[in-house]
Parts: structure tokens; C-alpha cells; sequence
């Protein structure tokens, strides 16, 4: 039998010069030292503006060759904070091109299996965009990414934050369910818990029938599919136990799926949310594509989400 790959054997964090993008790196390196992985600081050069008559294209090339001196120096500072304080192999390098598409083809060339990075970074060397940057990525990529909301104020690196609850929505879908595997990876590299959930919608949030429903019908029927989606869960969990993987599972009821999940995935109540996108439910509804947007754009824990390659 071959040898079991290990999960997240190359850690790629995509960085801007600025402090909060640099958020993400504490995250980053507790995964990569529970993974015996590797860590890529990567940092996308985007050139100045090209001149606009002859006569300035000489100071264009010094503005350009600064920017890059700047960058490379900053770079190779923060390997070196970083390999010393935790000693994990940390490589660095500086790519050129539009940012997103950039690093959508740098990380299927290195083979990278996980991208950590900060929404929403800025200052430094350039302006905002680690938001759309992110969002490319997401919806570019098959491999996990977390991300993590940038906090203004922030001037030195946080603490890592400790794991111990992964909330995971599913929706009952095969789709929804590619979250698990790099989720169940965390949790047991981390001996975290799995927190399965999902969101029965009452009747009446979504009929568009012109009459009320008969006393009491909604209730009848609520009760029927939060049996039905804890069996599912609950098969689910038992299992991810089998496997060695913590976890329970259970059923909410919410008028709005993702304001729901947005309660649940409080600071206080779990660590980190993975999810799939575009997963559709049972009655073909579409659930986690808008849903993972607003759950990366307003959870507060780290937020993983993963793309499902076709099939």
C-alpha cells in the first residue's frame, strides 16, 4: 500500500507589504507546524504606470527597479523574522503580473495545497487588493483557502488563533460535502471538533403560495426535515469518528441560511468555518454560493473555503 500524503504539505500566503496582510501568517504557520510543511511568502509585483513620452521612461525604470529593491528587501526580512521564530522552512518570492491571475497560475505551477491570506489588506507598497484577490482565487482555484478579515489597528502580528471548533454547513449535498476533507485534515492535525450543521428553512420563509398555510402545517413539516437532515448529519458524523475525526452534528432552524450561519459562526461559539461553494440543496437550492461570500465577508473566525473540482 502506498504511503498516506500528508495534508497541506505547501502553505502559500500571498502578501502586499503591509502589516495587515500579514495578519494571516500566525494561522499559517500553526497549520504549517502541526503539518511538518512548508511556507511561501509570495508577493506580486505590479509594475508603475508606463511613461507617457520618452523623456520619462528613464524615471519609470528607477521607479520600477525601487519598487522592486523595496520589495525584495521586505521580503527576505520576513523570512528570515520567521524562520527564526519558528523554525519551519519559510521560502519567499516575488512574481510579476495582474495579481489575481498571477497567482492562480504560480499556485497550480508549484503544486501548492493551500492558500492562507488576509481580505481586504492595505497600505504598504500598493493599494487595496487582497479583497479581489481573494475572491479570484476562490473562484479560481480546487484547493482550500482561508482567509481571515483584516483588523485596522493591528501593528504587530496576532497570536495564533487556537482551533478547536470547525463549524461546517452543509446542505445535504455531495457538493456541500467536499468541505469535509480539508476540514476533517485540520481537525486532526489541530484535535479539533467538527460541528456539522444545517439550516432547515420553514415553509413559509419560501412559499410563494398567495394563501397561508393550514394551522399548524409548517410545524408538521419542519419537524419532518430537521429528522431528516440530523439523520443525514448524524450518519455523517459517525462516520467522520470512524475515521479518527471528532465530530457531532446538528439542525437549525432560520428564516435566512446565511444570517443564520453568521450567528453561529460567533468568535465565541467556534474557531474556523469551511465551506463549499456553490452547493445545492435537496429542492435544488442554491445555498452556498452566496452563502460562503457573506459568511467570508462578515464571520468573524478564519473562514476556509474550497471549490470543488468537476466530479
Amino acid at each position: 500500500m502506498g504511503r498516506k500524503t500528508r495534508p497541506f504539505q505547501s502553505i502559500l500566503v500571498p502578501l502586499d507589504g503591509s502589516p495587515l496582510a500579514e495578519q494571516i501568517i500566525p494561522l499559517a504557520l500553526a497549520l504549517a507546524r502541526a503539518a511538518r510543511s512548508k511556507v511561501r511568502l509570495v508577493l506580486v509585483h505590479q509594475r508603475p504606470l508606463p511613461p507617457v513620452d520618452p523623456q520619462s521612461a528613464e524615471l519609470y525604470v528607477s521607479i520600477d527597479l525601487a519598487m522592486r529593491k523595496v520589495e525584495r528587501e521586505y521580503l527576505n526580512t520576513l523570512k528570515a523574522r520567521l524562520r527564526k521564530s519558528s523554525g519551519l522552512q519559510v521560502s519567499a518570492v516575488t512574481i510579476d503580473g495582474p495579481p489575481g491571475p498571477t497567482l492562480v497560475k504560480y499556485v497550480q505551477d508549484i503544486g501548492a495545497d493551500l492558500v492562507a491570506m488576509t481580505t481586504h489588506g492595505r497600505g504598504g507598497l500598493r493599494g487595496a487588493w487582497l479583497g479581489s484577490v481573494a475572491d479570484h482565487l476562490i473562484r479560481s482555484l480546487t484547493i482550500p483557502v482561508i482567509v481571515v478579515r483584516d483588523r485596522e489597528g493591528t501593528g504587530t502580528l496576532p497570536e495564533p488563533p487556537k482551533i478547536r471548533e470547525i463549524l461546517v454547513p452543509l446542505d445535504g449535498s455531495r457538493l456541500a460535502e467536499a468541505a469535509l476533507a480539508p476540514a476533517s485534515a485540520i481537525a486532526s492535525l489541530l484535535g479539533a471538533e467538527l460541528l456539522l450543521v444545517q439550516v432547515v428553512w420553514p415553509l413559509s420563509a419560501r412559499s410563494l403560495l398567495p394563501v397561508p398555510l393550514p394551522s399548524g402545517y409548517d410545524t408538521e413539516v419542519i419537524g419532518i426535515q430537521r429528522k431528516e437532515a440530523q439523520d443525514y448529519l448524524d450518519g455523517l458524523a459517525n462516520d467522520l469518528q470512524e475515521q479518527g475525526v471528532s465530530a457531532r452534528a446538528t439542525v437549525t432552524v432560520g428564516h435566512d441560511v446565511a444570517e443564520t450561519l453568521l450567528e453561529l459562526a460567533h468568535p465565541q461559539r467556534v474557531d474556523l468555518v469551511a465551506i463549499a461553494t456553490h452547493g445545492r440543496g435537496g429542492v435544488k437550492r442554491l445555498i452556498l454560493g452566496s452563502v460562503a461570500d457573506k459568511l467570508i465577508r462578515g464571520a468573524g473566525p478564519p473562514v476556509l473555503v474550497l471549490r470543488p473540482g468537476k466530479g
